[in-house]
């Protein structure tokens, strides 16, 4: 059973952490593809930027009374540098000449090149000779347009004519991209551009991904939350299993004694001679009268906590007084044999007749006496006190006994419990005393409280209301 139990749990362990992993990699490949459109979003606004800017440029360009003619011819050139991997090329020839001055500018163009990236490439060149670009004024307006980012601009020079198309990239040493690269080719045919670096942040991504987040996170919660309960529970019955075990050796060991009693009592009856001594006889006789006693409350604890297992005690609720009551239960109580036991009591004035179950009520007040007695030295003092509380009353029984210590205070009403700290003492007993009064005291809508401190005894009070 130890292995099977083992088993579950390790299995469940491995199945559980499987399931999150596998959660938390679709929520990691979800934020990936998030963070591409946020990026992809944020490209597309800083295009509108750098158009806005051209066409800034472009409108102050217009405004110049300088013509330019522009000639263009088919000749073959040689490749030179990274233009073309080939001995020789088809390539286009143009000028730009100026009307005013004898400025003339030669190009040679890639002849594969599409004539709409072409002639674009012609326009921005054609723009910024008119009108040279400036990394301020683009800045200046990207901090008017874009203010919720952090943008730096840095100037980029590309060596290869070929590679002169503008992009973007994510970049970050982290498992998320914390920077965006922007590469803006603001005039591309003369291989010139700028290198923009934009830090991200990554509250619009977490507002994105706010309904995915919280589905992923209580779903993960849930999962740990099962996984807790099923393993909580596989222990919990473990512990039960125990419990059982060890109760039925107690039972063994407590049954014994009374048992062994009686048949050494039947086989002294049972012997003729024996029973010629009448002193003898009463002596056995009240032996075993006494043994008896001692089976039937063994039985009768365990009807009660057998009947209490079922969810409801019931009771039978009558007026009677409580004074009278304690002192009965003082009066027919049996002192073991080598203990020397003395009683106090006090009661609080004008209190004579309570309504709760009596029989149930003595019982929970014997049980308290008896472990007042049980867990004590050869002499003690029990004090027991009744007390009106308000529209209750109040009963505490105190000792000078052993005592009980902190972390065991919290589980000694619990069934079947019973202190590892006494197992040499020899102390009879089922676990079963103070979980029948804690369920009495909870039928009587009640409740019951213990106050204790190793070698100054023990007090526990009762409070039920009327």
């Amino acid at each position: 059973m130890e292995k099977r139990i083992r088993f579950i749990c390790i299995l469940s362990l491995s199945a559980a952490l499987f399931a999150i992993g596998v959660q938390g990699y679709w929520l990691y490949n979800q934020l990936q593809y998030e963070m591409q459109r946020y990026a992809e979003e944020l490209v597309g606004k800083i295009k509108e930027v750098e158009e806005e800017e051209f066409h800034i440029r472009k409108q102050e360009a217009l405004d110049t009374k300088v013509t330019y003619i522009l000639n263009r011819n088919v000749e073959h050139c040689a490749s030179s540098g990274n233009e073309m991997s080939s001995s020789s090329f088809a390539g286009l020839k143009f000028s730009l000449k100026d009307t005013t001055k004898t400025d003339q500018l030669n190009l040679n163009f890639n002849p594969s090149m599409p004539e709409d990236s072409l002639l674009t490439g012609m326009e921005r060149l054609i723009v910024n000779r008119f009108v040279p670009f400036s990394i301020d004024g683009l800045d200046s307006l990207l901090k008017v347009r874009l203010p919720e980012y952090v943008i730096s601009c840095s100037p980029l020079e590309v060596s290869d004519t070929l590679n002169t198309v503008s992009s973007w990239q994510l970049q970050g040493d982290t498992f998320l991209p914390s920077f965006l690269v922007v590469k803006y080719m603001y005039s591309p045919l003369d291989a010139v551009g700028i290198l923009m670096t934009v830090s991200l942040s990554f509250h619009p991504l977490l507002v994105r991904m706010g309904n995915q987040l919280g589905v992923s996170l209580l779903l993960i919660l849930l999962l740990i939350s099962c996984l807790w309960f099923q393993i909580s529970t596989i222990l919990k019955q473990k512990k039960i299993g125990k419990m059982r075990e060890d109760f039925v050796h107690t039972m063994i060991h407590e049954l014994r004694r009374p048992v062994q009693a009686l048949k050494m009592c039947i086989s002294f009856l049972n012997d003729r001679e024996m029973r010629t001594d009448e002193k003898t006889c009463r002596e056995v006789a009240h032996d075993a009268i006494f043994e008896l006693d001692n089976l039937s409350a063994y039985l009768g604890k365990l009807k009660d906590m057998v009947c209490a297992d079922g969810g409801i005690t019931p009771l039978a609720i009558s007026s009677f007084n409580l004074q009278e009551l304690v002192e009965k239960v003082l009066r027919l109580l049996q002192i073991p044999p080598g203990k020397q036991v003395s009683f106090s009591t006090a009661y609080s004035p004008g209190l004579t007749h309570i309504t709760a179950d009596p029989v149930h009520l003595a019982n929970v007040l014997c049980n308290l006496v008896e472990n007042a007695i049980k867990y004590s030295d050869s002499e003690v003092h029990i004090r027991i006190v009744v007390m009106r509380m308000g529209k209750g009353f109040e009963l505490s029984v105190e000792d000078d006994g052993f005592g009980i210590s902190l972390t065991e205070q919290r589980t000694v009403f619990d069934k079947f419990y019973r202190s590892p700290h006494l197992s040499g003492k020899q102390i009879p007993g089922l676990g079963l005393g103070l979980s029948y009064v804690r369920q009495i005291v909870e039928a009587h809508h009640g409740k019951v409280s213990l106050q204790s401190k190793i070698g100054n005894g023990t007090k526990v009070v009762v409070t039920l209301p009327q």
